[in-house]
């Protein structure tokens, strides 16, 4: 190699970004430069580069100004390298950038792969034709192809790609070498005792292939952390020297395997005593008697943990926030036993100095403070409600993200920092239309405004388009309409949180609604407001309380001339007014798509309280449990549900305002208010002064994390002795169309009817807000 050509490549190395010859001296010269030239431009053309380095011609020369020119085209991610040089002449400088461009990925192939089609292969690569080429992405999509396989059971497969020809042409080719497809037939464990195989086989993601429904796939990595949940679980029971470890046995095809989880248990370990130390605040017996762990039971870690957060809460909740506890495990003389050691640092206890709110530019500093229920100064510092409130503060829909921060050096006060990042959307403007077996064809329009503020008017038209007014309060302000086929409906709330600051919500609302009943039309329009109170403290802690009142015109016309004769006793105007009282409890995990906890509601409704045309009271009750009942590799669940739902009338109800049973919602397999008393020559549904529905749901994952599965049985009555069964199954999956889109297809197969229900096998429900 010649030394001036190694020479140059020295500097390049050395100096990527810039690298100036010429006569130049210091950062400026007298000179100006009278031409620019460019070397090496491939696929960027002359233009571009002029645009972005913005060096002109007739400008001195200036070195600062051309390092900058650099760095603005090497931030453009076209180039690999750019330098440039300066040459002086009699008559002004030339000034040469000679460029390195990245490569651009002309093509991406694959070869020798049979198990998957390219398309689904270059899906996993995760690169495209034309994007620059970029050896860490080649090698991390060679590792994806990998991974794919080795997840379909090819466990000893390659994949190359050759780096020189990448650089050369800018073809990707991916050699693939599949190797033997692999399937376990059996999961089998050795050395357990404690524990039958069909439980542990619960707590291993790798499942023997079982036809079509599972591959039985061989994947070293799942088959480690198979390993690790194994260990843990073994320990989490006593266990507590508990070792795990796998081989694979031959089968009877060469291509299946069994694998076998070989277990060393070990001791199961008792817990001999329980002691504690560093306790001053609190009395040790009361902290003894609220641990799930108890001297002579097994230790069990998942217990333990649990004793460890419950004392930290303790301490935490009564202003001690610097309180530290952890579990000491120390092995006794005797064989099998372990001194249980609970060791606390108590720290300093606080009392509430400041509350101040930061992050929040338009929102009012009382909609984050009033979601913390702690008030200076005599409130003790509880962290354990803190953390609670940031909760509170997110689910309100306002915040984004909250954090309840204490800060301060003063003894024995902390001030409080409500540090809140707004949500970025003021109001949301949403359309749809959906279609169910119950309610045919159904539009959607809504205005939803979360953050509303009633007394912030707008100044101007603009500033109400664009959301920059109504804004700040916490309040709710949500306008809907949905006009229909079958059914049409108005409304119009409003809702805010803290009436007159107190922890007391006010729901406003006003609406109008119309239905084609069976035999006659329904038509509703009227106001209701209603007052509730989320209890926090004493022994309704967690329930919340509702009162509302409602007042509204109702109209039954175009009745049926052979329709039943409670119908046509009801037609005309009538006017409604009622007082209501409901108390709820909801202890579920999540609010739309609960996998654990129950949901509780209780009623009473009272017509006639500020007169009108009827006078009857309505109880009812409703009672939903769920519980997880397995887990996948994925963390889908599988959600056993059961629910119960009663009724009653005392009095004389009109018909639009008793209990009818049937469809979507109440018992699957007959149609919308398809269950109840029949009277009249065409045989209507006159409601019920009584309703009982019993169910139960078993939902489960079918493919990613939108499409579940579900079998049910949904029995009830609704004013008749005969008590209706159906046994079915379904599919729910939702469709992300600028939002979620519910769909459900359900069959049903009636076990237990009465002579004039109307039965409907298929139902179905699509459509939501988008």
């Amino acid at each position: 190699m010649p030394a001036r050509f190694l020479f140059y490549g020295i500097i390049v190395l050395a100096v990527p970004s810039t690298a100036v010859s010429g006569q130049t001296q210091g950062a400026r010269t007298t000179k100006t430069i009278k031409a620019i030239e460019y070397v090496g431009l491939t696929r960027s053309s002359e233009a571009f580069v002029q645009d972005v380095a913005r060096v002109p011609l007739g400008m001195p020369v200036d070195r600062t100004v051309l390092d900058e020119a650099v760095n603005r085209l090497l931030g453009t991610g076209r180039f690999l390298s750019a330098r440039y040089v300066v040459r002086d002449e009699p008559d002004g400088a030339v000034v040469t950038f000679t460029f390195a461009e990245h490569a651009k990925l002309t093509r991406i192939t694959f070869t020798d792969n049979k198990k998957y089609s390219d398309g689904q292969l270059l899906e996993a690569v995760g690169i495209k034709e034309g994007e620059r080429v970029d050896h860490f992405a080649a090698q991390m999509g060679r590792e994806a192809i990998e991974a794919k396989y080795r997840e379909g059971g090819y466990r000893d497969v390659t994949v190359t790609y050759d780096r020189e020809r990448l650089d050369g042409t800018g073809e990707l080719e991916y050699v693939i070498h599949e190797g033997t497809r692999i399937r376990i037939r059996k999961v089998l464990f050795e050395g357990a005792t404690a524990f039958s195989a069909r439980e542990l086989r619960r707590k291993v993601q790798t499942k023997a292939a079982f036809w079509f429904f599972r591959k039985g796939a061989f994947d070293p990595n799942q088959v480690e952390a198979d390993e690790a949940r194994l260990r843990q679980f073994f320990r989490d029971q006593g266990f507590l020297d508990a070792r795990v470890s796998h081989r694979v046995d031959p089968a009877k095809k060469p291509t299946d395997l069994n694998l076998v989880f070989v277990v060393d248990e070990g001791t199961r370990y008792t817990i001999e005593d329980i002691q504690f130390r560093g306790v001053a605040a609190f009395d040790v017996e009361d902290l003894r008697a609220d641990m799930t762990s108890n001297e002579g039971a097994f230790v069990k870690e998942m217990q333990v943990n649990g004793d460890v957060r419950m004392i930290r809460d303790r301490y935490w909740s009564e202003g001690y926030i610097d309180a530290a506890v952890r579990a000491v495990r120390v092995f006794s003389e005797a064989p099998g036993l372990v001194r249980l050691t609970m060791e606390v640092s108590e720290g300093e206890q606080f009392r509430v100095g400041r509350i101040e709110v930061r992050g929040n530019s338009r929102t009012q500093d009382k909609v984050a403070r009033r979601e913390l229920n702690l008030f200076p100064p005599d409130d003790l510092l509880d962290l354990v409600e803190a953390r609670d409130a940031e909760r509170r503060l997110v689910d309100t829909g306002v915040f984004a993200s909250a954090r309840v921060l204490p800060v301060g050096d003063k003894p024995g006060v902390r001030d409080v920092i409500i540090d809140v990042e707004e949500s970025p959307k003021s109001g949301d403007f949403l359309f749809g239309v959906g279609v169910t077996s119950n309610s045919g064809l159904l539009g959607t329009v809504v205005l939803d405004l979360k953050n509303f503020d009633i007394t912030d008017w707008p100044r101007s038209w603009r500033e109400f388009f664009k959301f920059r007014s109504f804004y700040g309060a916490g309040q709710r302000l949500r306008l809907e309409m949905n006009p229909g086929t079958d059914l049409s409906r108005f409304r119009l709330d409003f809702t805010e949180p803290y009436f007159r600051d107190k922890p007391i919500r006010l729901d406003v609302s006003a609406f109008f609604f119309e239905r084609g009943r069976e035999g006659y039309n329904e038509r509703r329009a009227g106001t209701s407001v209603s007052f509730g109170k989320r209890f926090r403290r004493g022994r309704l802690a967690g329930w919340n309380g509702e009162l509302s009142f409602r007042v509204e015109q109702v109209r039954v016309d175009d009745v049926d001339l052979f329709s039943a004769h409670d119908i046509r006793e009801d037609e005309g105007s009538d006017i409604l007014t009622s007082a209501k009282v409901t108390l709820a409890h909801d202890r579920t995990d999540n609010r739309f798509l609960p996998s654990t906890g129950d949901r509780f509601r209780v009623g009473y409704e009272q017509f006639g309280v500020f007169g009108g045309d009827h006078d009857f009271g309505r109880l009812t009750a409703r009672y939903q449990w769920y519980k997880t009942l397995k887990t996948d590799p994925l963390d889908r669940k599988s959600v056993l549900q059961l629910r119960a739902e009663g009724g009653v009338i005392l009095g004389d109800a009109p018909v639009y305002e008793r209990f009818f049973a049937g469809g979507t919602g109440s018992i699957r397999g007959f149609e919308f208010r398809g269950v109840g008393p029949r009277d009249g020559i065409d045989d209507n549904n006159i409601g019920g002064d009584f309703l009982v529905l019993l169910g139960a749901e078993y939902s489960y994952p079918l493919f990613g994390d939108n499409v579940r599965g579900h079998v049910f049985l949904d029995t009830g009555t609704a004013g008749t002795g005969t008590y209706r069964a159906a046994i079915g199954t379904g599919v729910r999956l939702t469709i992300d169309i600028l939002g979620p889109v519910p769909l459900e297809f359900n069959l049903a197969f009636p076990v237990s009817t009465g002579s004039d229900d109307d039965e409907q096998i298929f139902s179905f429900l699509v459509g939501s807000l988008f």
